[in-house]
């Protein structure tokens, strides 16, 4: 946060139709937004609705940056926000309190809304000002006017009023001569139309206008004090006209005014923007586009309808957006960068902050660090006596209270750049705070992506502080709870109950924490206390975005709701696998005003950093002149190009292949022999490519590059990646600003299965073009090299999707003659109406046909069928139900299941010493789900109701899956669609769906989509929501396998 200066501005006040306006002239633009920001600040935010209005959508991004970094916080809205309705309601009401930021365009939004303040940020031209006063009259309440007149930094474009492009003495004129012209026009206007805005318009003191221009020109503008010095009006003496009854004058008398202001208001020009760069590739955000789109102090703004993020590294790059959209009026946005320094390259680290890094050695080397915590360390075996890369980064960082970010392999020490420091200064709040009167609520948060996870770090944490237990001498005066863990549901009302007390540090997972958030705190009764939590993190987040993705943003959205995260207040630290882009990336790093990042991962640091990777399918015989076909054209002089292969037999072979076709190839395979060379043709930028081995990467010092070529794979997943450091040159130079770097790997269908899976994998977790190629690869192999013939069990992604794409997969990828075909009873073609009976996911759910098995009543909310009602009524009968004996494979049974009675078929039972067999079963009549119970919870089926079918049918949406290779939706995308598609409310229980079926295969109903009784269709549902593929290509996959399959069976 900036600290505000003691701001002074001139300034004059007219009156009119119940309004005040207040015209003000600050002397250069960094007073402005000073004095923007002590007027903001001195506002009450509960009484006051403040609104500031900008030209552009370049002026309002600024205008919010500036205020933020003088810890004020704002929300801009943008007229294509589809939240911007639900915002202005909450606004209107009172629920949101921050001043509202908005283009000319969006006046519209606020007729009939209360509106107290309007800020003018810049002075528009006369008829825009116009009608801009027409829009603003609709409001509820004549809000009072402050209109800055003189110089200001946020406008950089010209507006109407083009002052950048003038002296200082020629801008000022500019401002009166528009001043007068305005000034005119209004009394023109008073004298013609009483229905005009400004037709009341009237001096509140009468007096001779050459003596009020003199009496308020002093008092005002420009007091001398006994020395004649000229002394302004203050901020605070202008907040002080809301309570006071202060004069003002007419339209006549600010004429004269204004000729003396001109003599005494100096205007500073504004400096020109650094020459814009379009962007190539809007689609792919890169790091430095994710954190410069954003405000640097966009803190604290979780009502925000648009996401804007810190900006962490190039601290020289403009705030621009190339997304922006606002009034329509702006220029195409572009960005120009110049060279980062804060981007470091050290022990295998690639560190990004705007601050100065100074790492350290060991933990010894942080400032504050307590001899007990390093004993503690020392006793779990995890202080080495060198710390590792990233901590070597990381605990300086975050000793000095500020936010990190983390992207590491596992195992790399991730959770340990932060724990140490995180439970010291949360015991030492924790004594502090009944001293301070804080008497509810966690000082620190730790949020797991699995109990297992964090029980393993909760051990740690009591590790800790049990160490530091020992140098506290006084007892706290009330005892507290130094860790409190919450990992199941039923415990959240327990839990709830504690956290009305201070407590130390509460772990727990991001979906029990976003109900503790919703659902058991409020106003009237809060358990988390803004003043007392200091640091939240966020441990193994790309687990949480790949199980919970919708809980994780809910949560995102959540957390600047209720903290503040503004420089000195809560601290937030996150630790993953992965550089998430989009949305994710936008909200964290919006709350990380002063975030150190550090990327352990040279493949994610390069992507993150907007690299281009492509992947290339090739023949064997045919590399080399695919190589030459990519770098045709190419001045090799200029743009660098290095190709790295295995070993260095395939370096010189290569090289000798390259000079057949006469390009120039130089060679590194060892260390001692060729680094002199690489520095020659990086010195001498000569016209040849540079072909080098793995073994020599982590010390080649070859400068910034083009393009990498990776000509075979590496005899390893992490050496394939640290491929990519030979990008981190480029970070630290002008050519990262370009985001020109590409990367290009040449693939074999014969190559590694492993490395295609990896890389195919790391494309779609990154949302980068879908590698269909290498799926293709993928799915070949897997039916050809790993048939699995012999296996029990049949793969269910083979009869899901008509392929396989798990990393490793036991299960059999051959259909039998008995899974061919569905069950006679499943509809093959044609319209189906069913009703839901369960949802497995966004594309899977069991139904049961209405003109077949109609509904005929509901048991506890769950619709029943005839056959299942008798099941119900006649197992309820304690004389009814007899246990099974023998359970035996194929057999049907009933079980007891959700104070259900329901039919199942046994799939397969595991004999157990105690001789309570478990046995695993397929329900049969409320959904084909696979449960496993044990022996004594199965009960022998009446003949009665052996022989009916079974009525809950499998359907799938033909082609849709989610966006990764594991092919597994996330537990809360499956509960948005069962709870909100698929609701059975009190009033729509009843519900139908209708659907048009495209294929049946094994136990699978395949469906184009889904329609409920509205219209509305489950495709459309899902596609605003998740992150999803539709493959076109899977009814021609699944019918290949079915045809293939009858091949096999005639063969035979």
């Amino acid at each position: 946060m900036k600290p505000l200066q003691n701001v002074e501005v001139p300034s004059f006040t007219v009156e009119s139709h119940g309004s005040t306006f207040t015209y003000a002239s600050p002397k250069s633009g960094e007073a402005s937004m000073d004095f923007l920001a002590g007027t903001i600040g001195g506002k009450d935010p509960s009484k006051s609705r403040i609104i500031l209005i900008c030209q552009q959508n370049s002026e309002s991004e600024r205008l919010k940056s500036e205020l933020a970094i003088r810890n004020v916080n704002t929300i801009r809205l943008s007229a294509d926000d589809p939240m911007v309705h639900q915002v202005l309601l909450l606004w209107s009401k009172g629920y949101i309190q921050q001043a509202l930021i908005l283009c000319d365009g969006m006046l519209k939004f606020l007729e009939g809304i209360e509106v107290h303040y309007v800020i003018h940020a810049t002075l528009p031209p006369l008829k825009k000002f116009e009608e801009r006063l027409a829009m603003l009259s609709k409001s509820e309440i004549k809000a009072e006017m402050l209109v800055i007149t003189g110089h200001n930094e946020i406008n950089n474009t010209n507006s109407g009023n083009d002052i950048n492009k003038l002296d200082p003495e020629n801008a000022i004129n500019v401002v009166v001569n528009q001043s007068n012209e305005m000034i005119t026009k209004l009394e023109n206007k008073a004298m013609t139309s009483h229905n005009m805005f400004f037709e009341d318009i009237k001096p509140l003191v009468s007096a001779e206008p050459t003596h009020l221009r003199l009496l308020h020109l002093k008092k005002r503008v420009s007091s001398t004090d006994s020395k004649g010095c000229q002394t302004p009006v203050k901020v605070s003496d202008l907040q002080k006209t809301e309570r006071v009854s202060k004069p003002s004058f007419g339209i006549a008398d600010i004429r004269g005014a204004l000729k003396d202001l001109q003599k005494l208001v100096a205007v500073e020009t504004i400096p020109t923007p650094l020459d814009s760069v379009e962007l190539e590739d809007k689609e792919q955000q890169s790091l430095e586009q994710v954190l410069d789109r954003s405000s640097i102090g966009s803190v604290n703004s979780g009502s925000s309808t648009k996401s804007e993020s810190s900006s962490a590294i190039e601290h020289s790059m403009t705030d621009t957006d190339p997304d922006g959209i606002g009034s329509g009026e702006d220029p195409p946005l572009a960005r120009a960068s110049s060279p980062a320094a804060g981007v470091r390259h050290h022990f295998g680290v690639l560190a990004c902050s705007r601050h100065l890094l100074c790492p350290c050695y060991s933990m010894t080397g942080v400032p504050d660090i307590s001899m007990a915590v390093c004993q503690a360390m020392h006793k779990l075996g995890l202080l080495d006596e060198r710390a590792r890369g990233i901590q070597r980064f990381a605990w300086p960082h975050v000793a000095s209270g500020k936010s990190l970010m983390v992207v590491g392999n596992t195992q790399t020490g991730k959770t340990w750049c932060y724990l140490p420091t995180l439970c010291q200064r949360s015991h030492g709040d924790l004594q502090r705070r009944p001293a301070d009167d804080h008497g509810f609520g966690p000082t620190s948060i730790v949020v797991c992506a699995s109990a297992s996870q964090g029980s393993k770090i909760e051990h740690w944490v009591r590790q800790l502080l049990g160490s530091l237990d020992t140098e506290v001498d006084v007892e706290p005066v009330e005892p507290v709870e130094a860790v409190v863990s919450l990992w199941e549901k039923g415990n959240v009302a327990e839990i709830a109950c504690r956290l009305c007390q201070p407590v130390g540090i509460l772990l727990t997972s991001a979906d029990l924490l976003l109900q503790l958030m919703t659902q058991h705190h409020s106003k009237r009764s809060p358990i988390f206390d803004a003043r007392a939590l200091k640091y939240i993190a966020m441990d193994n987040l790309h687990d949480m975005v790949r199980l919970l993705p919708v809980v994780t943003m809910k949560l995102l959205k959540r957390l600047p709701q209720l903290f503040d995260f503004g420089q000195g207040k809560c601290q937030l630290v996150v630790s993953g696998r992965n550089w998430h882009g989009g949305q994710v990336m936008d909200r964290l790093l919006s709350l990380m005003p002063d975030v150190l990042i550090l990327f352990e991962d040279p493949l994610e640091a390069s992507v993150s950093r907007g690299l281009r990777l492509d992947t290339q399918l090739v023949q064997a015989s045919q590399k080399c002149a695919h190589l030459v076909g990519l770098i045709r054209g190419r001045n090799l002089a200029e743009q660098r190009v290095i190709v790295v292969c295995m070993g260095k037999a395939e370096v010189l072979e290569l090289q000798h292949k390259l000079g057949q076709l006469n390009v120039e190839a130089l060679t590194c395979c060892l260390a001692e022999e060729g680094l002199s060379q690489v520095a020659r043709w990086r010195a001498a930028s000569r016209a040849s490519l540079l072909l080098v081995t793995d073994d020599v990467v982590p010390k080649l010092k070859c400068g910034p590059i083009d393009l990498l070529v990776h000509y075979s794979w590496a005899s390893s997943w992490m050496r394939f990646k640290h491929r990519f450091t030979l990008f981190y040159e480029n970070y630290k130079t002008t050519q990262s600003a370009q985001l020109g770097h590409r990367s290009v790997v040449l693939v074999q269908e014969t190559g590694e299965v492993d490395s295609i899976w990896l890389l195919a994998d790391f494309m779609l977790k990154h949302l980068l073009p879908r590698p269909s190629h290498l799926l293709d690869i993928l799915a070949h192999r897997r039916l050809t090299d790993q048939p699995n013939g012999q296996a029990p069990k049949l793969c269910r992604q083979l009869t899901a999707f008509g392929d396989c794409l798990r990393h490793h997969c036991s299960y059999r990828h051959v259909l039998g003659p008995q899974e061919l075909l569905p069950p006679d009873h499943y509809p093959s073609e044609g319209k189906i109406r069913f009703t839901v009976t369960a949802c497995n996911s966004p594309a899977n759910f069991a139904v049961r046909l209405s003109d077949r098995f109609p509904t005929t009543t509901y048991f506890l909310g769950f619709p029943m069928s005839q056959l299942s009602e008798q099941v119900q009524r006649h197992y309820e009968a304690d004389a009814n139900r007899v246990r099974h004996p023998y359970p035996m494979p194929g057999e049907k049974a009933v079980v007891r299941n959700l104070n259900r009675y329901e039919r199942v078929v046994i799939l397969d039972v595991e004999k157990e010493k105690e001789k309570n067999d478990k046995v695993v079963a397929r329900l049969l009549d409320s959904s084909v789900e696979i449960l496993t119970f044990k022996a004594s919870q199965l009960y022998i089926c009446e003949e009665t109701f052996k022989d009916q079918p079974g009525e809950a049918m499998e359907v799938r949406i033909l082609g849709l899956e989610p966006g990764n290779l594991e092919r597994i939706w996330g537990e809360d995308e499956r509960q948005v669609v069962r709870s909100q598609f698929f609701s059975r409310t009190p009033n729509k229980r009843g519900r139908l769906f209708t659907a048009h079926v495209q294929f049946a295969i094994h136990e699978t109903i395949f469906v184009d989509n889904v329609y409920d009784n509205e219209g509305n269709d489950l495709l459309g549902f899902i596609g605003g929501r998740f992150n999803f593929y539709h493959e076109n290509r899977c009814l021609g996959k699944l019918k290949r396998i079915v045809q293939a399959t009858r091949s096999c069976l005639n063969s035979n």
